[in-house]
This record gives C-alpha cells, sequence and structure tokens, in this order.
C-alpha cells in the first residue's frame, strides 16, 4: 500500500519541529510536509497528491479558514482537519462548515495518529476518487422543513431546555450528524465518545448549538430540487423507526445510544446522493421503474457503492465514533465485520430489514420483493429464535409511525 501524504500546516516554527519530533516514528506510513502559511498549504496542494490537511487556525495573511475553504473549492478529496487552540470556540464555528474534523492544542502524539490514520483509511469505503470528491465538499445537508421550523422555535425561545432542543435534533439525521461531529472532536477533549444527543447538547451548551445552526448556518435547506420535501420527511420517518427499533433489540446502555443514533444516520447516503448528485438520483429513480433490480443493485450500477458505503464514508470524515461509522457502511452486508452476538451493526441491519419488510406488507408493489434480511448472517450469530420476537416489536413500532411511514422509501 502506498504511503499518505499529511500535509501540516502553522506558522509557528516550534509548533511545526514539535510535530515532526513526536510524529517521527509515523515515517514508515506517512509522507508529511510542513509548512508555515496558506501560500505555501495550497502550493503544496496544487501537486495534487495530498490526502489530509492539517491547519493551525490563526495565521497571519491566510487564516485556517480560508485556508480550508480554498481546500474544499479546489482539492474537495483532502481530508480537512483544524489544529486549534481551546480559546478559539467561536474560530472553530466558522470553521465547521468546511473542516472535517477539529483536534486541540496542546495534541498528543497519539491521537493525532489515530485521527490522520482513520481518515487515510476511509478512502477504501469508496475506491472513486469522484465520489471522494463530491462526499469531500460537503458543507451541509437538508432537514425536513417541519423539524427545521421545531428548532428555530426551540431556539428562539429563552426557556428552551436541553431536553427540547436534544428532543428535536433526535429527528433529524443531518442536523444530529453535525452535532455529534463537533461535540466529538478533539477540540472539546472529552474522553470518551458522545453518542446520546441530551449529553452532546448538555457538554456544547446551549449556546453553541444556538451557534451552530444560527451563525454558522449549517442546517439550511437543501439547494437542489432533486428530493421532493414529501420524500426527505418519508427517510427521516424511516431512520427514526430504524434507530428506535434497533435501540430497542438491544439492553446495553451504551449500545442502545449507539443503535438508536446508528440507525437514525444509516441512509444518510442516500441524502447525499439525493442532494450532491441530482443526475445520478434521477437515474436511480428511472431504475427502480424496473423489476429485476433491487435498490442496491441500481446504486452499484450507477455509482459503483451503496448509499452504506457513502454514508459511512461521510461521517467518517466528520469524526462520528467509529461504532456508529461501521453500522451505516455495513448496515446491508453484516456479515463483512466480525462481531459476534446481537452487536450494534446487527441490530441496525435487523431493525432496517424487518420495517422495510413490513412496509411492503402494509403497502404492496408491483414490484418483486427480494428480502432485505442476511438470514445466514441472522443464522450464523445464533439469532434465528428471536426473529418473530423482533417482528412483533417492528409491527409495533411501524404502528407508531404509520403515518409518517406510509410515505417512505423502498
Amino acid at each position: 500500500m502506498s504511503k499518505k501524504t499529511v500535509l501540516f500546516v502553522d506558522d509557528e516554527l516550534n509548533v511545526l519541529e514539535g510535530l515532526r519530533t513526536r510524529l517521527h516514528r509515523q515515517r514508515s506510513k506517512w509522507d508529511m510536509v510542513f509548512v508555515q502559511s496558506g501560500r505555501e498549504a495550497l502550493e503544496r496542494l496544487a501537486q495534487g497528491d495530498v490526502d489530509v490537511l492539517v491547519t493551525d487556525m490563526r495565521m497571519p495573511e491566510m487564516d485556517g479558514v480560508t485556508l480550508l475553504k480554498r481546500a474544499q473549492e479546489e482539492h474537495p478529496r483532502v481530508v480537512r482537519i483544524v489544529l486549534s487552540g481551546h480559546a478559539e470556540l467561536e474560530a472553530a464555528l466558522r470553521a465547521i462548515h468546511v473542516a472535517h474534523q477539529f483536534l486541540s492544542k496542546p495534541c498528543e502524539a497519539g491521537v493525532i495518529e489515530n485521527v490522520v490514520d482513520r481518515a487515510c483509511n476511509l478512502q477504501s469505503l469508496l475506491h472513486n476518487e469522484a465520489l471522494e470528491q463530491t462526499v469531500g465538499r460537503i458543507e451541509n445537508l437538508p432537514s425536513p422543513p417541519v423539524i427545521y421550523s421545531q428548532l428555530m422555535v426551540a431556539l428562539n425561545n429563552e426557556f428552551a431546555s436541553p431536553i427540547t432542543v436534544a428532543s428535536i435534533l433526535k429527528q433529524d439525521m443531518a442536523m444530529c450528524a453535525k452535532t455529534l461531529q463537533l461535540v466529538n472532536s478533539a477540540f472539546f477533549g472529552f474522553t470518551h465518545k458522545i453518542t446520546e444527543v441530551q449529553d452532546a447538547v448538555t457538554y456544547l451548551g446551549y449556546n453553541t448549538i444556538r451557534q451552530i445552526v444560527l451563525t454558522v448556518e449549517v442546517f439550511h435547506r437543501p439547494k437542489s430540487k432533486s428530493m421532493p420535501a414529501i420524500t426527505l420527511e418519508a427517510l427521516q420517518t424511516h431512520a427514526c423507526l430504524v434507530g428506535a427499533l434497533a435501540s430497542n433489540l438491544l439492553t446495553d446502555k451504551r449500545d442502545k445510544e449507539d443503535a438508536f443514533i446508528s440507525g437514525l444516520l444509516h441512509d444518510i447516503g442516500k441524502l447525499v446522493v439525493a442532494t450532491e448528485m441530482p443526475d445520478s438520483y434521477k437515474k436511480l429513480q428511472m431504475l427502480a421503474l424496473k423489476p429485476e433490480l433491487s435498490s442496491l443493485e441500481a446504486e452499484m450500477q450507477v455509482l459503483g457503492v451503496t448509499h452504506a458505503e457513502i454514508g459511512g464514508y461521510l461521517l467518517g470524515l466528520w469524526g462520528l465514533p467509529y461504532s456508529v461509522v461501521e453500522a451505516v457502511a455495513n448496515h446491508h452486508n453484516p456479515a463483512k465485520v466480525e462481531i459476534p452476538g446481537l452487536s450494534v451493526l446487527a441490530a441496525i441491519h435487523v431493525a432496517d430489514a424487518l420495517l422495510h419488510e413490513e412496509m411492503r406488507i402494509r403497502r404492496p408493489s408491483s414490484k418483486p420483493h427480494r428480502p432485505i434480511l442476511d438470514y445466514a448472517f441472522i443464522e450464523q450469530q445464533g439469532l434465528s429464535k428471536s426473529l418473530p420476537i423482533w417482528r412483533d416489536k417492528a409491527r409495533q413500532q411501524m404502528d407508531l409511525g404509520a403515518r409518517g411511514m406510509s410515505k417512505a422509501l423502498g
């Protein structure tokens, strides 16, 4: 495997020398380049072989936000990471729409190594430079108008509690993903990964959430008209149901939290395709009419990958917990990951499959039904006896969201 190129940018020479010393052992895996200005960084980026950009925020002539924006526009495939001080929250919030992840100064070598390694390994999910560029350009994703409106009302109410804000965030995959991107960054220095939305709101603080939504304007309505609002709301409804059901299948508190978030985000790749690749989305809509093709086969034909890998790639770029990225990326192919028993990934796979199954029972279509559930995987994991119970839970969950699910995608 060829070495990855990592570009470090900081106007303070002693910081760069410190990084060079602490990361010396990574020379066998990375080609490391150290420059002292945004101008030098852009010149190096123009050579075309940089995989990861790690930049300071406060620099003369060209600050970190400007550099990241130029990199986003001109070199979108490059993973963009901020290296900033704890006192620079405002600057970090300005950068959230152009930075993928955040690291805090001072930063231990092990933290940098882990973040950069994960960023480099993400490319194995897509194996497609055009797709990597498309996903790398993403600043925000659309939210259903009704959810966006509810959040705006809550944020404009000085008496709204973190519980209220969290309950709204938990209804929307785009807003939830962006909030978790920020709270799980090394910038905040938390010792464990956070997947409970209420914890995220509490840790970040009400004012920070307000800034994310209002000042940074992460959650704008979609510019693309390729995905109708009714389809977006149906997709979100299905996502919420999958998260709730998957969480209900598990008993461990941390697993339940991971499962809810993974379920909520499991189809975020569909959102990416609809909003960022309108031509591909139209082709997929046409292929959906062909009875001989499943939706996953259509995605492979048009994109070369499925929405699952695209979603996993985006969430990996944004630094979400690995358990969530893994579950999203593999929710249609759980056998790729060797985790025994009812894992978070298995719960997402089961919940998604059984809810689709129940939907087709309630809304039969002319297109032949192909089971999504991987029965061989379920049997291998010793979970077959639980299927009748899980189907009952899926029916109950569907009843709770019947109105929204009647519009859901097949």
